[in-house]
């Protein structure tokens, strides 16, 4: 699990905005990132939280064409 979440959290940060999009918008991932957040696995919990924060990072880009970090 953990390396899958990794892979898509990767697969945001490396293609960006394009990327970030489809993954946002498939439902499949979206039910995956959330089992692996809610996961009692913290390395599990912690790759998803990275994924969910360049799932984000990319969207942003998409968006506002650079990336605002939340403080």
């Amino acid at each position: 699990m953990k390396t899958t979440i990794g892979v898509l959290g990767d697969l945001a940060d490396t293609l960006g905005s394009n990327a970030g999009l489809l993954i946002q918008q498939s439902l499949l991932s979206k039910v995956f990132l959330n089992e692996c957040l809610s996961s009692e696995d913290h390395l599990i919990k912690e790759a998803a939280e990275w994924t969910k924060q360049a799932i984000s990072r990319a969207i942003c880009v998409l968006l506002f064409g650079t990336y605002f970090p939340s403080f």
